[in-house]
């Protein structure tokens, strides 16, 4: 039985401090498969791919390729046995150019030992073509989208000779079809023998592109079925140990007439998107569709005030209002959960504590001095309402895993209790029970009065959770649909221009 496994690993444990990141779990991968790796967050898969790839050093158990143990004492070292892993964050450096960051650590040299920029430019624009790139490498990295760094990442992996490729959620800030050319790329990497590891909280791509998938359940090993044998329930089942019940998140009775926000003919300074106009209702979610690059991000920010406006004018209940910062936008009742947890959505080296109370400090402060007491105790009522794992939140925000670091993001953002809500990509990165959580979470709030704009990758989430559909192609709107009755091939129609 061994023969036909080329990786694997046994009675893998690990401990962060107090946590138990991984207790006794174990994994085998055969030679050409498609193996997914499932479970919510804090289930210890991160932890489990960083001790594959050489990042972490298990506290117990043991590597093997094919029958050699093997034990990696960095990423280079896991690299040149063939073990390459593709990031869940973004692991560039913007300030270079994307083919500067593609061969980082493996640069190309000429003749006298000067770096080959041309000859790194021509392989990494070889790679960028195999996923349909539309940027050349010469770009400078911090001038692209989130999915185009993304697509760096993939193509970075690609310029090794490897064995096992690791994908962890490679799709969560692409397009549909850019996640088709990636698809098709993992499974020509298949065809050719190689063996890929993929974790994704997608549950449709794990059924489209997976063999057989692994679960595991806060840190421990559940089972690994073949993927043909179980259907979605059941898989979901698995990771989080109950069923969670519906997915179906519109409102039951209509929305109310009440205009709460106007956007007239507003247009950004950058040009990213010009003349539109749209309202949000009270208690209405407003779903704003479109691929990436459509200019809904660059929207959002200019009406948070972190990007300025050009011309046109915001009116919130009827008046008029300038928002110049995003602090004006906050004393306007309007709040925004970026795209980019990691640069944009909490300060690294701060606690979950004060990465929440940071949105509303004043809420703390009496006679000058701040009321520790006090922010610990309501951020935790937060924390816990999200379900943050683990509980302490005397730990680094930059210590959780992805999604609760999400997670944190958005108890910040509540804790301003605004009457207007602007969720950019809010379930990036977050497991299927973490997701339902907070799908219940954002309907909630729209019952109780709040206006949520909602911009997702995800096409399913957008139809899933909004009461309307606003549908943006290269800066400009070109549909409004109704959310409940709308379709997918519809909002493609508006999505590409029709």
């Amino acid at each position: 039985m061994s023969g036909e496994y080329i990786l694997r690993m046994e009675n893998i444990s690990k401990r962060f401090g107090a946590v138990q990141a991984l207790d006794n779990v174990h994994f085998e991968l055969k030679q050409g498969e498609i193996h997914a790796l499932v479970g919510e967050n804090g289930a210890g898969k991160s932890t489990f791919l960083n001790i594959l790839s050489g990042a972490y050093t298990q506290d117990s158990g043991r590597i093997l390729l094919g029958e050699e143990q093997v034990t990696f004492k960095n990423p280079l070292a896991a690299k040149a046995r063939g073990i390459v892993k593709v990031h869940q964050e973004l692991q560039l450096i913007p300030e270079i150019s994307v083919a500067q960051n593609m061969f980082l650590g493996k640069e190309l040299t000429g003749k006298f030992g000067t770096l080959s920029y041309g000859d790194m430019e021509k392989q990494a624009d070889v790679m960028l073509r195999k996923l349909n790139a539309e940027f050349p490498s010469s770009v400078i990295t911090k001038t692209l989208s989130t999915a185009q760094q993304q697509m760096v990442e993939i193509a970075k992996a690609l310029l090794y000779d490897f064995t096992v490729l690791a994908l962890d959620e490679p799709t969560a800030s692409l397009t549909t079809r850019e996640i088709d050319e990636l698809f098709k790329i993992v499974k020509e990497l298949k065809r050719q023998g190689k063996s890929i590891i993929y974790i994704s909280h997608r549950m449709d791509e794990i059924f489209e592109l997976c063999d057989r998938c692994t679960v595991f359940r806060d840190g421990q090993y559940i089972d690994t079925v073949q993927v043909s044998d179980v259907d979605k329930g059941q898989l979901v089942q698995m990771m989080v140990g109950r069923d969670i019940g519906s997915e179906n998140y519109h409102k039951d009775e209509p929305v109310s007439e009440e205009v709460v926000l106007e956007i007239n003919d507003l247009s950004g300074e950058n040009g990213r998107f010009e003349h539109v106009s749209f309202s949000l209702r009270k208690g209405e979610i407003l779903g704003l569709a479109g691929l990436v690059g459509a200019g809904r991000t660059e929207l959002v920010r200019a009406i948070f005030g972190a990007d300025r406006i050009a011309s046109g004018t915001i009116k919130l209940k009827g008046q008029t209002v300038a928002i110049r910062q995003p602090k004006d936008a906050i004393n306007c009742g309007i709040m925004l959960i970026p795209e980019d947890r990691k640069l944009q959505g909490f300060v690294p080296g701060l606690t979950n504590t004060a990465n929440v109370g940071l949105s509303r400090l004043d809420r703390y402060i009496s006679h000058f001095v701040i009321n520790f007491k006090k922010m610990e105790q309501h951020v935790k009522s937060l924390t816990r309402q999200l379900d943050v794992h683990p509980e302490d939140n005397s730990l680094q925000t930059r210590q959780l895993s992805g999604g609760n670091q999400q997670k944190v993001v958005v108890a910040k953002a509540l804790n301003v209790e605004p009457d207007i809500l602007i969720l950019d990509e809010p379930t990036r990165g977050i497991d299927v029970n973490a997701k339902h959580e907070i799908y219940e979470l954002i309907r909630r709030l729209a019952d109780e009065g709040k206006s949520i704009i909602l911009i997702s990758s995800e096409l399913t989430e957008v139809l899933k959770l909004s009461d309307r559909i606003i549908i943006m192609y290269e800066g400009k709107m070109t549909g409004e649909v109704d959310g409940r009755t709308t379709t997918e091939d519809e909002v493609m129609h508006y999505a590409v221009g029709g």
